[in-house]
């Protein structure tokens, strides 16, 4: 009972010195835990944390059904991370405050907390010196990239509590040690499937490592009671990790959100020492080499032979997740200064393997397992260090000097702060309108930027909770994106009121002083601008929509218009909106069809009606099919090397009808002249396609 109490007096302790840590070592994020929340991915973040935290506790069914990229909104939270996990947090933070922000940069603060903790158990486990884990833990907690990510990417704590139990159950094959590493190993994958897959990736070689260096645990690991165990662990796993993951299987084909080589390729380092060496600093890489090639032992010299590798088995093994890990983040062609060599790297064929590793589009993540892997490896340095010094006193006096040097080393104070979006009782009044709005009401806000417009529309929704068109991910969804560009383009128009209608969107809600940004208007030519524009606006809505449209209100420079159900508003034209199978369909003159192209049609009424486009095949002859509504209405064969005009009469519906052309796509990789590794899959190239009544 006494050493129960000893350890968790000396846990406490620890916990408090990493929270001292943190207050320090992330200044001023402490003095703005309620007050200041950053735009783009941290606003977003937000959001996703507030949405996630609500509806686990309201609604856990729908939790993916998310309220952003109305209509398309199926699978709209698996656009990006749902940060499930964070929720063991997050629910009783939000229970208590009500308040997404402060809730959102509490859990950001506690992953340094975490980190460093978790850090501190697991090299003490293999160092059993207090001082030399505290260091690891600072290295980890603090390591210079996690300042300024989202907090997605912060969700590294559970890593070393997995690698912990893990390293138990070798040793032990007890069913609680493998249970509680699983554990560990769903809340990394819940908390972000980018921490993972570097869990997972992390677990793999650490398992390897082991197998590969220890005789006594290899054949503990195949024993009947260890396989038994073992597999039981991996299917809680699989279930529990299951009803979260087939949502995202769905909306990568629902939104065309699989990856490919392409973003690898364009974020992948390039083999620089000198740049990895600016990356985690010189004291990193010391204490590192000093932990991997210096035994703890202070008799055992240093002698590259088995007895050697078997006492450093530990650091070999971090060393070696480590350096996979620095190869992997080099993507999948070896760069040299920032010019690719077009040597492949192993990289490459790993993706070619699983190509679910491309869901880590940015290379330079991969640092995190590299940080992971050296901080264990400073713990052993720091402990072999210490180890050799005999005086206790000369022993602290080092191992606080370590501390300080290691504190130094973690050191980016002040850490820049964001400029804030409203927080708090300092939320635009428009947004608090809203929430008191009864029923089932969607909206959409004009302008939409991705960044500075959707991002912050994204955030301030969990003030009202509307379903939105407009939304925030990784992942652009063509559908709605492109009703956002029309409204923000044409409003007020027959096609977007007609299609406003259709879709059940009740509120318009435009922002005059962000389209005056949008276009350039310098400050001291605001209020004129806003006054023009609205009179303008206000001008067409009584001319032409006044009993479609009205003012639902005014918000100082925030406009609300509503839009009736009756009368009905038909469209001048058919209306095209693409949905998935395309490249830059939306956005660019050229588009391009994968292997299938899905479009939804809006027509005004029923009848006959007309299509044509003219395509060109991707390197080869193709055929290319069309079916409208599900009915096959034929197929064209189209030679390479020029435009093909295609035309085609058929029946729409009023309201929505579904356009799909099928082809055989083919890889850019495959096309000699391309000289590229890229697997992107095209099959034609359009440049006119419009349908018309006859």
């Amino acid at each position: 009972m006494n050493l129960n109490r000893k350890i968790i007096r000396e846990y406490v302790i620890i916990i408090v010195l990493y929270a001292l840590l943190t207050a320090i070592l992330t200044y001023p994020m402490i003095l703005h835990v309620s007050d200041t929340i950053g735009g783009g991915d941290e606003a977003f973040t937000c959001w996703s944390l507030t949405w996630t935290t609500k509806k686990v506790l309201e609604d856990p069914i729908n939790l993916f059904k998310a309220n952003i990229f109305y209509p398309a909104n199926e699978y709209s939270l698996a656009l990006s991370e749902h940060l499930t996990g964070w929720t063991i947090f997050s629910i009783p933070v939000y229970g208590i405050t009500h308040d997404p922000v402060f809730t959102h940069n509490f859990v950001r603060l506690l992953t340094f907390v975490l980190c460093g903790f978790g850090m501190y158990l697991l090299t003490y486990r293999y160092t059993q010196n207090r001082y030399a884990a505290f260091i690891a833990g600072i290295f980890f907690a603090f390591y210079g990239y996690r300042m300024a990510i989202q907090l997605h990417l912060l969700a590294m704590q559970w890593i070393p509590l997995m690698l912990l139990f893990l390293d138990k159950f070798f040793h032990s094959l007890k069913f609680r040690d493998i249970g509680a590493a699983s554990v560990f190993f769903i809340l990394s994958a819940l908390s972000s499937w980018y921490v993972g897959i570097f869990t997972t990736i992390i677990g793999v070689l650490f398992v390897l490592g082991y197998v590969i260096l220890d005789l006594e645990v290899r054949n503990g690991l195949i024993s009947k009671k260890a396989v038994v165990r073992i597999l039981i662990s991996l299917a809680f796993i699989i279930i529990t990790l299951t009803p979260f993951a087939l949502p995202y299987f769905e909306a990568s084909q629902h939104y065309d959100a699989e990856r490919d080589l392409d973003e690898p390729m364009n974020s992948s380092w390039s083999c620089d020492p000198i740049f990895l060496m600016n990356q985690f600093g010189v004291l990193f890489f010391i204490f590192s080499l000093v932990g991997l090639l210096l035994p703890l032992s202070r008799n055992t010299a240093l002698k590259p032979d088995w007895e050697f590798v078997r006492s450093q088995k530990i650091p070999i093994i971090f060393a070696g997740i480590g350096i996979i890990s620095y190869v992997l983040a080099l993507g999948p062609v070896l760069k040299i200064n920032g010019v690719q060599t077009g040597i492949l790297t192993p990289y490459y064929f790993f993706y070619s393997i699983i190509p679910y590793i491309a869901i880590i589009r940015d290379l330079s993540r991969f640092s995190f397992i590299m940080s992971l892997a050296g901080s264990v490896l400073i713990g052993f340095g720091v402990a072999a260090i210490l180890y050799r010094i005999k005086k206790d006193d000369l022993k602290t006096i080092v191992a606080i000097a370590c501390i300080i040097l290691a504190i130094i080393g973690s050191w980016h104070v002040p850490v820049q702060i964001p400029a804030s979006l409203a927080t708090g009782d300092q939320v635009p009044e428009v947004y608090r309108w809203l929430a008191e709005q009864p029923g089932d009401v969607k909206i959409i806000e004009i302008p939409t930027r991705w960044i500075e417009d959707n991002s912050e529309y994204t955030y301030y929704s969990v003030y009202h909770w509307k379903e939105m068109v407009n939304g925030y991910s990784g992942r652009d969804v063509e559908l709605a994106s492109k009703i956002m560009r029309d409204t923000g383009g044409y409003f007020p128009s027959d096609n977007i009121v007609s299609l406003l209608q259709h879709i059940g969107v009740k509120y318009v809600i435009i922002h005059p002083d962000r389209i005056r940004i949008v276009e350039n208007i310098p400050d001291e030519q605001a209020e004129a601008f806003i006054s023009q524009y609205l009179s303008v606006l206000n001008q067409k809505i009584e001319q032409n929509y006044n009993s479609t449209i009205r003012m639902a209100g005014s918000f100082g420079d925030t406009i609300v218009y509503e839009i009736l159900e009756t009368p009905e508003v038909l469209p001048e034209d058919v209306i095209l909106l693409f949905q998935n199978g395309w490249f830059g369909s939306n956005t660019f003159p050229e588009f391009y069809l994968k292997e299938e192209g899905k479009i939804k049609a809006y027509a005004g009424t029923t009848g006959e009606y007309e299509l044509y486009f003219m395509a060109e095949p991707i390197y080869t002859e193709k055929n290319l099919s069309l079916k409208i509504n599900g009915e096959n209405l034929g197929t064209i064969t189209a030679p390479a090397g020029g435009l093909t005009e295609g035309r085609s009469n058929f029946i729409l519906h009023k309201g929505m009808n579904e356009i799909t052309f099928t082809s055989t796509c083919t890889q850019l990789c495959d096309i000699p002249e391309m000289k590229t590794i890229s697997d992107k899959c095209m099959s034609f190239k359009f440049v006119n396609l419009t349908i018309f009544q006859p």
